[in-house]
């Protein structure tokens, strides 16, 4: 469950924990998953590195100056280029992978970014009672917001699933693309495309 508050309304943010040991004891308890879920996302961007050297070359090791690019770029330019990618093999014919599920793909892709950031960016020593923390701060024309998210054990574990997951799902989104374009029968199954 999120909350996003206002800066001026003090009275509407969630108190912070009481003593020391509340705080080192919710951190002992969610630190393997914050971890797990860095380990994760930065194997995702890798992956996602690793698609488009394989969309772009026909030997995705015969060149390595596209490393020269792909390390100047930011994981959401990455994503962002790899899904345009597979949407012109689409739109000529080369890809019979379903528009909805590039759709679908493309914001799992943000999600994950988003999750990554609300972990590695968050307030974590400021932990607020029930499980709340502070993920974000922006400026809008209304002033600063904060937004928090209840983070338990539970809730990181699904945010942990679902970064590894998608990995997965890439995968055989990219095998199905690649084999398609490739006139190459696939080897994953159509329904690992849409999980």
């Amino acid at each position: 469950m999120d909350k996003e508050i206002l800066n001026a309304d003090f009275d509407t943010h969630p108190e912070t924990v009481d003593t020391e040991e509340e705080l080192s004891n919710y951190l002992s308890e969610i630190a393997e998953e914050i971890g797990w879920i860095v380990i994760y996302f930065n194997s995702l961007e890798d992956q996602i590195a690793q698609c488009l050297r394989e969309m772009m070359l026909r030997d995705a090791y015969q060149d390595e100056r596209l490393d020269v690019f792909l390390a100047e770029m930011g994981y959401q330019v990455k994503a962002r280029a790899l899904v345009h990618l597979y949407g012109q093999a689409i739109a000529f014919g080369a890809s019979r992978l379903p528009t909805q599920d590039l759709i679908d793909l493309e914001k799992a892709l943000t999600e994950a970014a988003a999750i990554r950031n609300g972990y590695a960016h968050a307030d974590w020593i400021g932990l607020r009672t029930e499980a709340y923390i502070k993920v974000k701060t922006r400026s809008t024309r209304n002033g600063v917001m904060h937004r928090y998210k209840r983070i338990d054990p539970e809730v990181a574990q699904m945010d942990v699933d679902f970064i590894s997951s998608l990995r997965h799902r890439l995968e055989a989104v990219h095998e199905l693309v690649l084999n398609q374009i490739y006139g190459q029968p696939s080897t994953k199954n159509e329904t690992d495309v849409q999980n």
